[in-house]
């Protein structure tokens, strides 16, 4: 049920763990263990209380853990926020843990003299080795704030993430700005590629190739194709990229030579904010695409199914027809039917979107992480 176990080092006193659940997930030895044989499943558990997929639990290596701190990730709030919001915030929070430990302070006791010593130790003290920049220590903010402001309302306690009105960005107006927030926050330094530097870019980052063309000695790369398909459709489409990840195959359209551009679909789901959008696809990238599912990603799949590893995946959902008004009938494993609007799926749930072929069942998502 925790899977992709992360740790957060916060000194040599306290380490937390970031787990994330997965109810679908199956446990061979549950079911033979003496103890737990006579209890419910681990997904009937999930089921009974909520607990969605991709879910934080955070965990201190000794095994301990604050029930209200994981209470605020099983909120409403948190199992509507986006997976990177979910993420960012579970980090945030672990290493906020980790520092009111080595400091032996509680975390219901926490006040504004240790938000600050916090982010003293973040972002200057010498002790620390993993020092961070402004930008990182302001989103560590809000999410202790959005925890607390969360805790509050359930278990009284204070927000220590201290507020103050600075002017707003209109004339005559005021905003809310955190006591402790950075001075100066950096704005990203962002570097800017020609199509022609670009180009030079992928043959040397991702296709290995020397200055006249031919493989480095010595190199060591992986997935070229797929690793350039990938980064031309960021190129080419301006789409982010959790966005151009989450697009299916059948959401892409059929080549026509006679075309420069294509238009295409960003779904609700796994757009920013849920606003989904049109964007357009340079020929080339479809093209680049194609080839990756006939060439590297065909080859990862056919070893995908001779060991017959998409069978044993939870909540596989086999689709069927994708019908005028961009909805998919599907089937799962039982057989059940169902429909689904392709807006309504989000990368998480396009993950579990397979085909029907004589060979077994592959993957309807473009997958850029091998097989």
């Amino acid at each position: 049920m925790m899977i992709d176990e992360l740790e957060v080092d916060a000194g040599p006193l306290a380490r937390w763990q970031v787990h994330w659940c997965d109810p679908r997930r199956e446990v061979s030895w549950y079911a033979a263990d003496p103890v737990l044989a006579g209890l419910p499943t681990l997904a009937e558990w999930a089921h009974a209380h909520g607990t969605q997929p991709g879910q934080p639990v955070l965990l201190r290596a000794d095994g301990w853990s604050v029930p209200e701190v994981n209470g605020f990730f099983a909120s409403a709030r948190m199992r509507n926020a986006r997976a990177g919001t979910r993420r960012k915030y579970a980090f945030a929070v672990a290493v906020w843990l980790g520092f009111l430990d080595a400091a032996g302070r509680a975390w219901h006791d926490a006040d504004e003299e240790d938000v600050a010593g916090f982010k003293f130790w973040r972002m200057t003290a010498e002790a620390n080795v993993r020092r961070v920049v402004g930008g990182t220590v302001l989103d560590d903010l809000v999410a202790i704030s959005a925890f607390y402001r969360w805790a509050g309302v359930r278990f009284g306690v204070s927000d220590p993430v201290g507020r103050r009105q600075v002017p707003g960005p209109g004339p005559g107006t005021v905003t809310e700005s955190f006591e402790a927030g950075p001075h100066l926050v950096r704005s990203k330094d962002v570097k800017w590629l020609d199509p022609a530097g670009y180009a030079r870019w992928v043959d040397v980052g991702l296709r290995g190739l020397d200055l006249r063309g031919r493989e480095i000695d010595g190199w060591r790369g992986r997935n070229s194709q797929r690793d350039c398909a990938f980064v031309d459709g960021l190129y080419g489409t301006g789409l982010r990229l959790s966005e151009w990840a989450s697009v299916l195959r059948l959401e892409l359209p059929a080549d026509d030579e006679t075309r420069t551009y294509y238009t295409c679909r960003l779904a609700e789901a796994c757009a920013k904010g849920g606003r989904g959008r049109r964007f357009w696809m340079p020929r080339g990238v479809l093209v680049d695409v194609l080839a990756y599912e006939e060439g590297e990603r065909a080859a990862a799949v056919r070893r995908a199914q001779r060991a017959c590893r998409y069978e044993r995946l939870p909540g596989l959902l086999l689709v069927e027809r994708r019908t005028r008004n961009r909805r998919l009938e599907m089937r799962d494993a039982g057989g059940r039917r169902m429909t689904a609007s392709l807006d309504s799926l989000d990368p998480g749930a396009r993950e579990r979107l397979f085909r029907r072929t004589a060979a077994g069942p592959p993957p309807d998502w473009n997958r850029w992480r091998s097989g």
